[in-house]
């Protein structure tokens, strides 16, 4: 139910909103140490009302770190692989900006931006259903800085999480930076 209900006001959300949102997030994220620090950005490509990753990509570019956006492989499954510009990207699976197939080169570590349906204080993350993130998340996670991108909406105190779901080191909304370790129940 929760995700049915951050979804759909998600979708009421106008373009206009995502891209202001978009720039106060790539302003956030640039600003962090981790950022500064990381060679290589892994980042979702922001499509139907989420966070937009957009300008943050295009920062990372100009930044002249290493960018790399998610393609879908299989059930549950996706990879990492470079993009150069934003014309190796293209609509993929269920419409979502993906990698060309000519973008071979995969990636495996860095700050790694993920979307998600909600986050709470903790740094639980319910995605989508699918569990591309907890499975990439799973085999991968040690080597990343994982950071969720929420609207404030998409913040909560708590959210049900199960076993193999993956935590966050970092979620940002508009308005907070909040940092594993910040909440009073950590429970990692």
């Amino acid at each position: 139910m929760l995700r049915k209900e951050i979804l759909s006001k998600r979708r009421h959300l106008g373009e206009e909103i995502c891209q202001t949102f978009g720039r106060q997030f790539a302003e956030r994220i640039v600003g962090l140490d981790e950022y500064k620090a990381a060679d290589t950005i892994l980042c979702y490509a922001s499509c139907k009302g989420e966070a937009d990753t957009w300008k943050l990509i295009e920062k990372a570019l100009e930044d002249g770190k290493r960018v790399a956006l998610p393609r879908v492989t299989g059930p549950a499954e996706m990879h990492f692989y470079k993009i150069t510009s934003m014309k190796d990207v293209a609509p993929g699976y269920y419409d979502i900006p993906e990698p060309l197939e000519n973008c071979q080169e995969e990636v495996f570590e860095g700050f790694l931006v993920v979307p998600g349906t909600a986050f709470d204080r903790q740094m639980h993350r319910m995605g989508y259903g699918g569990g591309f993130y907890d499975v990439w998340l799973k085999r991968h996670g040690s080597h990343v800085t994982a950071c969720g991108l929420a609207y404030d909406f998409q913040l909560r105190n708590e959210i049900p999480f199960e076993r193999h779901d993956r935590m966050m080191n970092i979620v940002i909304t508009p308005d907070e930076v909040i940092r594993k370790g910040d909440a009073a129940d950590d429970n990692d």
